[in-house]
């Protein structure tokens, strides 16, 4: 058996996730791969991960995990989540349970925090477990699912060449003061997809990123590297995505200009990992 699983980004939502409020994340390919293999028993999955974890309990004796990371382990695109994600439903399999939202993120928090800090909003299993641009919020109970539905607005996400350990993040740090005003704006963006309004979502995701950096939660490294790229004229929006906006970055611009802009800024040596073209629905 073999599970294939979307990498995921930020597109808004960092930290109020972790309240349980609104966040929309992108789902995208190329995917992980997760499988159950008979006789290879060298897992590539580190036993204290919240996967290793998870399936030291299952008992499964006998059957061992493979695992195949299309971005070689850069971070910030949900290769742990997805992991879990993959263990959790080979599981599932292997016991004949059917596997349910609410299971699986009880198992998630189980296996992914300590009891320190701040404990991880579990979102990232969530998208990855559906597709498209996944809208969350488990203060009000709701998860939605999106096609990108913007035909004059298109997006890329860079990767800023650095990993982020986000476990070790949030055992560090604390809530910020604006988790309301955040939660608001990713509302409005929520309201830009169902209004097919880019403009909103342009303005939704600047504020946004305003807020992360007056409170020192964007990494210096993204810091410099948006104020680098905001130089071109083609881009309309740009914030850092997950803890710090450290791993990887997204930018909003108009469809006419995205193939111009990706090969300029891949001429000048980023890495360029998705579009929207990219989304997994």
């Amino acid at each position: 058996m073999k599970w294939f699983i979307p990498a995921k980004t930020f597109l808004l939502g960092e930290y109020v996730a972790i309240t349980g409020g609104s966040a929309i994340l992108l789902t995208t390919a190329p995917y992980f791969e997760l499988s159950l293999n008979d006789g290879i028993d060298t897992s590539p999955i580190h036993p204290l991960s919240p996967a290793g974890k998870w399936w030291s309990k299952s008992q499964s004796e006998g059957t061992f995990l493979g695992w195949n990371d299309p971005y070689n382990e850069r971070g910030g695109l949900g290769a742990s989540s997805a992991q879990f994600l993959g263990t959790y439903w080979a599981t599932c399999h292997l016991h004949q349970n059917i596997p349910d939202e609410h299971s699986m993120l009880e198992a998630y928090y189980q296996s992914s925090w300590s009891g320190k800090g701040l404990r991880p909003s579990g979102y990232d299993v969530i998208a990855q477990a559906r597709k498209g641009c996944v809208y969350i919020n488990n203060q009000k109970n709701m998860v939605q699912s999106y096609h990108w539905p913007f035909d004059d607005l298109s997006f890329l996400i860079l990767h800023t060449g650095v990993k982020l350990a986000t476990h070790q993040h949030l055992m560090q740090t604390t809530l910020p003061t604006q988790i309301n005003e955040m939660s608001n704006l990713v509302d409005e963006a929520k309201q830009a997809f169902e209004q097919q309004d880019s403009a909103q979502l342009i303005d939704a995701i600047n504020k946004y990123h305003q807020i992360l950096s007056s409170l020192n939660l964007v990494a210096e490294h993204s810091l410099n590297m948006i104020n680098t790229l905001k130089s071109n004229p083609e881009i309309k929006a740009i914030k850092g995505c997950g803890a710090l906006g450290a791993d990887t970055l997204l930018i909003l611009t108009r469809r006419q200009n995205l193939e111009t802009l990706r090969k300029k800024i891949e001429h000048e040596g980023w890495t360029v990992l998705a579009s929207e073209a990219d989304l997994t629905c």
